[in-house]
């Protein structure tokens, strides 16, 4: 019941590490696969998990926002970013590598600390598909935007940054909208449209480049 949730971000990093052959992922998988180790650690034994139970959308919007959005890929990025001595073309392209191997340990923390009696489908099937589309195509996006910053095209650098913030909220908004009980089928819908985009902007992206 739980393979998807937890093969998911594996297979998706074995698959990226196949198409992209070097071995120098294997320093940001490993900073990733440690991160998120001593993350999960420090939630086990400081603090009590438990399913939330907020009033608002507000509420439970900036709870996932921070805690399974904004925290993992900003800090942990920015932590890695000022520890590394690699290059900023380096860091920017294993974003996903990095991102990915801790998530693939954080996200499902998260989901079975959360589930106290069972698992919804949201958290073990759609849930990680919004999460993993999120890393896709931000790391699309800051690829694309460091080229643009090197030929100085503003309006791509601007268009970028507009897709990373809407993919780095959205996750929030679709976890929020769950716990209230909005309406599962447009959460689907819209899930399933936004996990699809990045397979679209990557397919554009390489014909554009012909």
């Amino acid at each position: 019941m739980l393979l998807f949730l937890l093969l998911l971000f594996p297979v998706s990093l074995i698959a990226y590490a196949f198409f992209v052959k070097d071995r120098k992922i294997i320093l940001p998988v490993i900073a990733g696969l440690l991160t998120a180790v001593v993350v999960c650690a420090c939630r086990f034994f400081f603090t009590y998990e438990h399913r939330l139970v907020y009033d608002s959308f507000s509420e439970i919007f900036s709870y996932y926002l921070v805690k399974q959005a904004f925290l993992p890929l900003f800090v942990v990025s920015a932590v890695y970013g000022l520890i590394s001595r690699d290059t900023a073309e380096f860091k920017i392209k294993n974003f996903f590598p990095l991102l990915t191997t801790f998530y693939a340990v954080y996200l499902p923390y998260c989901v079975i600390t959360a589930s106290e009696y069972y698992y919804q489908a949201y958290d073990i099937l759609l849930k990680p598909l919004i999460y993993l589309a999120m890393l896709v195509m931000i790391s699309f996006c800051l690829i694309d935007s460091f080229e643009a910053v090197k030929a100085k095209k503003v309006i791509c650098i601007i268009f970028d940054v507009l897709i990373i913030g809407v993919y780095a909220f959205y996750p929030a908004v679709s976890d929020a909208l769950y716990e209230i009980n909005y309406s599962f089928a447009i959460i689907l819908l819209v899930g399933i449209i936004y996990s699809a985009l990045p397979v679209v902007y990557f397919f554009l992206s390489k014909l554009l480049k012909k």
